[in-house]
């Protein structure tokens, strides 16, 4: 057995623990599945000061889900009061969706929780260790978006 071979093996075991890790420290936001609570936290970032709000199309591709799933997770979060829709200034025909103040509200707690619950990850790696995982995480991620980005290369045929 290769080196590459246990290594590429010990990599894919620890992602998987990393998958099906109980994220103690990423709290939703109250009374939200963590999926509603990613949708809030990209509309929060979405949206610059005095912006009018996102488009569900914004929105979707942001998280990179579907339309109908974007407006079903809109739907409940605006029936709960933590989302609110308008219309575009520019574009009578289009909405936007914009956090509420209950919604800030809850993704500010969310933040804090989450903080919180990384100052425990920080005192346990140390603070140098916690840089070195930040940016071998950042190298992963990088690589990972220039796998993507590539073309598929095309494969020899024996002819």
């Amino acid at each position: 057995m290769t080196t590459e071979y246990t290594t590429s093996h010990e990599l894919i075991r620890a992602f998987r623990q990393l998958r099906h890790m109980n994220w103690s420290g990423r709290r939703p936001a109250e009374g939200c599945t963590r999926s509603e609570t990613m949708l809030l936290f990209a509309i929060r970032r979405g949206m610059s000061a005095g912006s009018p709000g996102l488009k569900m199309s914004e929105i979707s591709g942001i998280l990179r889900v579907s339309l109908p799933t974007v407006t079903q997770a809109v739907n409940l979060l605006v029936a709960r009061g933590l989302l609110e829709r308008g219309t575009d200034p520019d574009d009578r025909r289009a909405v936007r969706i914009r956090l509420t103040e209950a919604g800030r509200r809850e993704t500010e707690q969310a933040e804090e929780a989450m903080l919180e619950g990384m100052k425990g990850l920080i005192d346990h790696l140390g603070h140098e260790r916690s840089l070195q995982l930040i940016e071998l995480l950042d190298d992963v991620a990088a690589y990972y978006r220039a796998q993507a980005a590539e073309p598929p290369q095309e494969r020899e045929t024996d002819s």
